[in-house]
């Protein structure tokens, strides 16, 4: 009898396990208090990753507070998940074998990272007891894809937060990157200069170019519902024509109209690339009122991805269900924010399929990796404004044919970033490389000034020039701003410093990305004597007069040559990029800003 009456035991304990499954929290409750068998000395052998008992059921109760019937089920769901090993022996007081295989922080661990890769990342941070620390380390482990009930979720960890996407404000690498994922434009343009549609399908320009009309197609919305009309555009491009940061770029425009599914720019002297112009990250569609600031971070955009929530911790994205063109194959994307060492490697790896078991031993593998050498440059600019004390000719000769980019990275102390720099001997790789002859030594100031964002190449690279410096006698200090408060200052006229450390950043528009940042850039312009500007916007007129987007590169070449021949700029570094993914993924490429496109990422799994 009381052999039947112990498996009948057995059976309810089944049922109930299997009617009634036990909570996490609940079960680790259960499990930390077994370790409490421990100090009762029941312990045979152990090491620090498993402690091994012989005790009989009634001492198991006991340390959980429960009735042996209880516990026995307590005991078959923990070997359900695999936490222990129970070898129970049939008859009263006999002795069970139980191994316990987790410590309590171990088995936590475990338990976060699966709840993370569930989505669950509160629970996840719970169950952590809110170690910031810990968490962060699962967050970097558990990177990459994971499908969940049948879609597909990119987590990944960047080490900032980022600011508003906000597509005309001053924006670092990664956040241009966004803007992309997150708005469209009119029209896209690709490193050769040709032009495709995005929310325009069609287009058209009148013999002399001063015309331009776009068709938009029909039934387009904001990620907010908001319906995307004609005068909308235009009214966007109205009030971007108003702010100081666009003027150059917009001069020619004289009027901006709408009809039934069209913009029509009046334009008072020919531009036959205007149509790649708009194709800029900066013309991108949004609701002409965040323009004037937001309360909140969330923005309201026009792309495949819109942001469901953007705070200090955290950037997520959700495929947008009512996207113009082909959805994305990604449905979700959650950025953590993480304080961290920068590095030039974005990572992204494929986690187990749904329902594997639970392991604390997973390595990396990055069986695909994809380099490249950045379009674009870090520049220092020999400031010749009236604002500064103005390097001379000679001056600003002597200096930039003495200060390399080889002696900054001879510093053992750069960071990973930084270390993986490319020397730039031009402001794109591709270009002519300009080598300089040592000058004649000239005389130089007893101080100088530098400016630049907070950027940690940059400020390396500002380190290395003052070390420089220093060499040569001259005493530098180094000004550090926001990338925002630089511009400011720049388009203000108010940058004061002798030198400037800044970035040009080339998006996936090549030719407008350079003529932009000839025609526009506060930074660049603002360092520049009113001579070398006239001429500047001299070849720049002529060449949005006269050439197609497609020649731009060409044309652009030798006028921003001409700049390093006459030691106003000074290219520095260009960054390596690199992305490395597992091999189940699919549709994976590097973009212009080392990230991969959320939109095109698969798995076949």
């Amino acid at each position: 009898m009381a052999f039947i009456s112990y498996y009948k035991e057995i059976i309810s304990s089944i049922t109930s396990l299997y009617l009634n499954p036990m909570k996490d929290e609940r079960a680790l409750h259960y499990y930390e208090r077994l370790l409490d068998l421990g100090t009762k000395q029941l312990v045979s052998k152990g090491s620090v990753a498993e402690s091994e008992y012989h005790l009989p059921l009634s001492s198991v109760a006991e340390v959980l507070f429960t009735t042996t019937r209880h516990a026995r089920t307590v005991l078959q769901a923990l070997q359900t998940r695999g936490w222990l090993t129970w070898t129970p022996k049939v008859g009263r007081n006999q002795r069970s074998h139980l191994i316990l295989h987790f410590d309590p922080k171990t088995l936590r661990q475990l338990l976060g990272r699966e709840l993370i890769e569930q989505g669950h990342y509160e629970s996840a941070f719970s169950m952590l007891h809110g170690d910031q620390e810990q968490f962060s380390q699962l967050l970097q482990q558990t990177s990459g894809t994971m499908v969940r009930e049948g879609q597909l979720h990119i987590q990944l960890t960047y080490q900032r937060a980022f600011q508003s996407i906000l597509p005309h404000k001053p924006l670092r690498n990664s956040e241009r990157f966004l803007v992309r994922q997150i708005y469209s434009c009119l029209t896209a343009c690709d490193h050769e200069g040709n032009v495709t549609p995005q929310l325009a399908h069609h287009w058209a320009a009148n013999e002399d170019y001063t015309q331009w009309r776009f068709y938009l197609r029909p039934r387009l919305e904001f990620h907010s519902g908001l319906a995307i009309t004609p005068e909308a555009v235009a009214q966007l491009f109205l009030k971007l024509k108003l702010l100081p940061e666009y003027d150059s770029e917009l001069v020619h425009v004289k009027a901006v109209n709408f009809g039934h599914q069209t913009v029509t720019f009046e334009l008072d002297r020919p531009d036959r690339g205007f149509d790649a112009l708009i194709s800029d990250l900066r013309y991108s569609i949004q609701p002409q009122k965040q323009l004037d600031g937001l309360k909140e971070r969330v923005v309201d955009g026009s792309g495949a991805f819109r942001v469901i929530e953007h705070s200090d911790e955290r950037l997520r994205l959700e495929a947008n269900d009512r996207f113009f063109d082909l959805p994305a194959l990604t449905d979700t994307v959650t950025i953590w924010q993480l304080d961290r060492t920068p590095t030039e490697r974005i990572e992204l790896e494929h986690s187990r399929p749904e329902g594997s078991s639970m392991t604390n031993d997973s390595p990396k593998e990055y069986e695909q990796t994809q380099t490249r050498i950045e379009n674009g440059c870090l520049y220092l600019l020999m400031n010749a404004n009236s604002a500064s004390l103005s390097l001379s000719a000679l001056q600003r000769a002597y200096l930039c044919s003495v200060l390399s980019p080889h002696l900054i990275l001879e510093n053992p102390e750069l960071n990973p970033l930084s270390r993986a720099s490319i020397p730039a001997y031009n402001i794109l790789p591709s270009w002519t490389k300009v080598k300089r002859r040592v000058a004649e030594r000239f005389t130089l100031p007893e101080r100088l000034s530098i400016a630049v964002y907070d950027h940690q190449v940059i400020l390396d690279c500002a380190n290395g020039i003052q070390a420089q410096l220093a060499l040569l006698g001259v005493e530098c200090r180094i000004n550090v701003y926001t990338l925002e408060t630089l511009q400011y200052k720049a388009n203000e006229g108010k940058l004061t410093e002798d030198i400037t450390i800044a970035s040009f950043i080339v998006d996936d528009n090549l030719p407008v990305s350079v003529f932009r940042w000839l025609c526009s850039d506060a930074v660049l312009r603002q360092g520049l004597d009113a001579p070398a500007l006239k001429w500047l916007d001299t070849q720049l007129t002529e060449i949005r007069e006269q050439q197609s987007p497609g020649n731009y590169i060409k044309e652009l070449e030798s006028v921003a040559t001409n700049l390093l021949i006459e030691n106003r700029l000074l290219p520095l570094f260009h960054h390596r990029q690199t992305l490395r993914w597992g091999s189940v993924l699919q549709g994976v490429r590097i973009t212009d800003w080392s990230w991969p496109d959320f939109r095109s990422v698969w798995t076949d799994e």
